[in-house]
């Protein structure tokens, strides 16, 4: 648990694959450990082109920057809205993004990545000062600072200003804007951000032709289950225009004996922290009264305490290819919800790989 990380197992057919899904759970402190330690170990062994973030375009422009070396805007001023709470709160958090800064300064150009965000706008202010930045200064001053004026405002006038000044301008920020638009256009429309996140990526896709590139992609743990028709892992999984369907990989986090930084009022009294305003949750997926996952006493045979192991569940011969066994959850108490197993799937239908977490801390919060 203390050491620094290296995945050894990972086989050659692991990093043929083009894109690479984590999915964790961000309020426990392992997490933003294993999102850095897996991606520099493949960039290092195959060069990650994309990292894909669970964030919006405005925030994910600016951390690229910032992972650039720019210090134009501070990192807490960039996830101030981020809606991963816990990565605007959490010095920990902010580490990791330090960490893949200095990491990033180090390497040749051809090793060098971009980050791209592709959530649902959550920092509108942001977003206002990302298009004065891109927008001539004559347009300045009637970008509206209202939410439903800017959306409004980018339906009517973004498109005529895009095509007037085409000209002068590069043609990345041409791309950029009119993903901006897009975003703002269909702010309202979609509101599976699920299905956001899917069509963000789909217009990448298209515009930056990443028919051969390799994309990393660190998300909350439901966003990388391929077997629903609804998440993200599954919209791509299921596209027949992109070349996914069969060179993805998800590997999900699941934790025993753990802790998690919960929002003192998201819980019963009798399970809070007393006068905390976040709590320091008990949180096992073995535990029959909130979670149990059926099967979870296999992972924790051929695991150690206070460790974090990473299985292959689909290798020649594994019972998980045929099986939905740890899978499938059972609770008696519904704190957090669980995802119902489709019939006629399993467990390799959702992920091929578990990171298995034994004893994590919580992620802890800012003092105010």
């Amino acid at each position: 648990m203390t050491d620094s990380l290296q995945f050894n197992s990972l086989d050659e057919d692991f990093y043929k694959n083009q894109l690479f899904l984590v999915g964790e759970v961000h309020e426990v402190e392992t997490s933003p450990r294993i999102d850095y330690a897996l991606f520099t170990q493949l960039n290092e062994k195959i060069n990650i082109d994309i990292y894909i973030a669970e964030m919006d375009i405005a925030q994910g422009y600016y951390l690229q920057k910032y992972i650039e070396g720019s210090d134009e805007l501070e990192l807490k001023e960039i996830l101030k809205e981020w809606a991963v709470y816990i990565g605007r709160i959490s010095e920990q958090h902010r580490n990791k993004w330090k960490n893949f800064r200095a990491y990033y300064s180090g390497l040749s150009e051809d090793s060098k990545f971009k980050l791209i965000g592709v959530d649902k706008i959550a920092d509108f202010d942001l977003l206002r000062r990302l298009l004065i930045e891109k927008l001539p200064s004559q347009y300045h001053a009637e970008i509206p600072s209202g939410v439903e004026e800017l959306m409004s405002w980018s339906a009517n006038k973004l498109s005529e200003i895009m095509k007037s000044e085409q000209s002068d301008l590069a043609a990345d920020d041409v791309i950029l804007l009119e993903n901006i638009q897009f975003n703002l256009s269909n702010f309202k429309e979609i509101r599976s951000r699920d299905k956001f996140m899917y069509e963000n990526f789909k217009r990448n896709y298209t515009q930056n032709q990443w028919n051969n590139e390799k994309i990393y992609a660190g998300m909350g743990f439901s966003h990388t289950l391929q077997a629903y028709h609804y998440t993200l892992a599954g919209r791509i999984k299921k596209d027949t225009i992109m070349p996914y369907s069969d060179k993805m990989v998800s590997m999900n986090t699941l934790y025993v004996d753990s802790r998690l930084t919960v929002d003192s009022k998201a819980l019963p009294k009798f399970m809070q922290d007393k006068g905390q305003e976040f709590t320091r949750f008990k949180y096992s997926q073995d535990n029959r009264l909130f979670m149990y996952i059926q099967g979870i006493a296999d992972y924790k045979k051929v695991t150690e305490r206070n460790s974090i192991s990473l299985l292959k569940l689909d290798a020649v011969n594994s019972p998980y290819l045929t099986s939905a066994r740890g899978t499938k959850v059972k609770k008696l108490i519904t704190i957090w919800d669980a995802y119902d197993i489709i019939e006629g799937t399993s467990t390799t239908d959702y992920a091929q790989y578990i990171f298995f977490v034994r004893n994590a801390d919580w992620i802890i919060p800012d003092k105010k």
